[in-house]
């Protein structure tokens, strides 16, 4: 039977011995490792602090608790893809009727302008949970807390949107 390799061990040891331990065997070729999904190394680095502050906070509800290597990893990498996430979103932010007739003005297509006047008809709390799941990339989940509602009732308008949205371009009289 294949062994698994347990990161501190010596359970006998206090949650702040156990992680300074797991820092001191791990901490190089963990942010290594990160580097691979972020390549900003400041940022790498607080990753792998989070991760550590993450085992840390375990070993203290659960001394007892074993780490492998497998969830240090594991955890880096959840870690660097949240990251990856929020700094895909960040940037410039302006109101949601902006964002609406945010596409290119010299645009002038057809299909531009009838993508622009299907948004343009959808309504206020549908366009809320469109332009923050679709336009600015948050999950349902995000978005729901951003507009203090459920993720059911977000992607419940995303749906309704998208079917609305999808009639008012296949609507024949609109050609």
């Amino acid at each position: 039977m294949e062994s698994v390799y347990v990161l501190g061990l010596d359970r006998t040891l206090d949650a702040d011995a156990r992680v300074e331990r797991l820092v001191f065997e791990h901490q190089e070729k963990l942010a290594r490792y990160v580097r691979r999904f972020v390549p900003q190394s400041d940022a790498a680095l607080d990753i792998v602090q989070d991760v550590f502050l993450s085992a840390y906070t375990m070993l203290r509800s659960d001394p007892a608790r074993p780490l492998s290597a497998g969830w240090l990893y594991k955890s880096a990498t959840n870690h660097a893809i949240s990251f990856l996430r929020k700094s895909k979103r960040r940037g410039e932010t302006f109101g949601l009727e902006a964002a609406a007739a945010a596409f290119a003005p010299a645009e002038r297509s057809d299909a531009s302008l009838d993508l622009q006047a299907a948004l343009a008809a959808l309504g206020r709390e549908q366009l809320e949970c469109v332009m923050l799941t679709t336009y600015a990339g948050y999950s349902s989940q995000e978005a729901a807390l951003i507009l203090g509602i459920s993720a059911d009732a977000v992607r419940q308008r995303v749906c309704r949107a998208m079917r609305a949205m999808r009639k008012a371009l296949e609507d024949p009289r609109r050609a």
